[in-house]
């Protein structure tokens, strides 16, 4: 499920619908079990959600982001549930650093204000904030609209610790990875799939890694592991990587610009054919493509 936490912006900095559109038909062709607008660096929020929601018309899932506080959380909640949201992610509080019970009554405040599935999502290298898989366990035990997690850790026995507190309660709720370089290893360990910000720029890549996973050809997902690892390297190519990605996008024939809003930085133009280089490496650009 490719996380689409960016806006397509044209050069006037303005939300791009016609490439938003490409994107999302892009994503679709690529068999992708369903998208994921608007995360937490998304730079529109409910007209964006609402014209995604037009676009793509029901053929796949929409998870839409409604990172915020408690209070602005729900109401972005409730606003993703009637534009035709099928789930939404749910971070924890941005700026105070609360304790469990505080973040266990925050999850279940969303959960119990709409009727769409929450996916709780775990990111603590931005939040600050770990939520350690006791809590999980106990949302899932107590929250039955909480479906699932989104995992965004750099520790793997972390995923390993909630999927077994979660699936020991809740057999079907969903863990799914948030970093590229844990979506194979998470899968060997029981997880479900993946939500992930690389897989806008490859998605056909990605969705055939967890499907040759959960389908137990563990040589092809090995090749395909690989492929998606020489990806990452697209992070130190703008600050933060969102323009780098919009970029290798265009450079793979989607007509979006690599345009950001600031704080974020655009590509420096000495590093436009090292992005080419990622994407050769990948597997997914030759030289005749930019030739």
């Amino acid at each position: 499920m490719p996380a689409m936490v960016m806006t397509p912006l044209d050069k006037r900095g303005e939300a791009d619908l016609e490439a938003t559109e490409a994107v999302v038909e892009r994503f679709i062709d690529a068999g992708v079990d369903g998208i994921s607008p608007l995360g937490n660096t998304g730079e529109e929020r409910k007209r964006f959600a609402e014209e995604v929601v037009r676009i793509v018309n029901g053929r796949v899932p929409l998870v839409v982001g409604v990172a915020a506080g408690t209070k602005e959380m729900l109401e972005l909640a409730r606003h993703a549930e009637s534009a035709g949201a099928d789930a939404v992610p749910v971070v924890v509080p941005f700026y105070w650093k609360v304790g469990e019970e505080a973040l266990f009554r925050h999850f279940a405040a969303v959960a119990e204000s709409i009727d769409i599935p929450v996916v709780i999502y775990n990111l603590q290298m931005l939040t600050g904030i770990d939520l350690s898989p006791s809590l999980v366990g106990r949302i899932a035990a107590e929250c039955p609209n909480v479906s699932g997690l989104k995992d965004t850790v750099t520790e793997y026995f972390h995923t390993v610790g909630a999927l077994r507190e979660a699936k020991r309660l809740r057999p079907d709720f969903s863990v799914l990875s948030g970093w590229e370089d844990l979506i194979l290893p998470s899968l060997l360990a029981g997880a479900d799939g993946s939500i992930c910000a690389l897989a806008k720029v490859a998605p056909k890549l990605f969705v055939e890694l967890v499907h040759s996973a959960q389908s137990g050809d563990l040589a092809k997902a090995a090749e395909l592991h690989r492929r998606v690892l020489s990806l990452i390297t697209f992070g130190v190519y703008s600050n933060p990587p969102i323009s780098a990605i919009k970029l290798a996008i265009n450079k793979l024939g989607v007509l979006i610009f690599p345009a950001v809003r600031g704080p974020a930085l655009l590509v420096p133009e000495e590093a436009h054919e090292k992005v080419e280089g990622v994407l050769r490496e990948a597997g997914l650009l030759t030289v005749r493509d930019v030739g």
